[in-house]
């Protein structure tokens, strides 16, 4: 049975903070050659949003605040199982806990340009051209601040 968490740096297992690195590290250093720093210093002070399915972290992502915004990245399915709904599921779990923990605070991603059209079903607009960030091309998106009473309703 599928089971999400939202857990701040220092509420991670290290059993948790293994399987997650490790999935981060199967999909963008592994499956898509990636060679930008991972982890990195904002890891730290992260909220980690993932699932857990039969003693794995199948789906992660992490947000935190940085200046006046709502940063989140590192979105993960493992290859396993994707195609089943969860990058649906992982944006739903880290809108509510923004909505929960930063309401009034707008978010900032930046996108890889594949998906630019997925993130506009949950209310990101793109700002700007692209770019080139970690190897891939990518684009800035922007959601208006979320409030407490908004979280749970997202991708309907």
């Amino acid at each position: 049975m599928m089971q999400w968490f939202d857990k701040e740096f220092n509420r991670l297992t290290v059993g948790e903070l293994f399987a997650i690195l490790k999935l981060r590290a199967e999909v963008f250093n592994g499956e898509q050659q990636s060679s930008y720093p991972d982890p990195d210093d904002n890891d730290q002070h992260a909220h980690h949003v993932f699932a857990i399915d039969n003693g794995k972290v199948i789906a992660y992502a992490r947000y935190f605040k940085q200046d006046d915004a709502i940063i989140f990245g590192r979105v993960v399915v493992a290859s396993q199982a994707r195609g089943i709904g969860l990058g649906g599921k992982i944006v739903e779990h880290l809108l509510t806990g923004i909505a929960n923990n930063f309401p009034h605070t707008e978010i900032v991603i930046h996108a890889q340009a594949y998906v630019e059209q997925f993130y506009q079903k949950y209310d990101f607009k793109a700002v700007g051209d692209h770019f080139i960030e970690a190897e891939r091309e990518h684009v800035m998106m922007i959601h208006e601040p979320l409030k407490k009473e908004e979280s749970g309703n997202y991708g309907n």
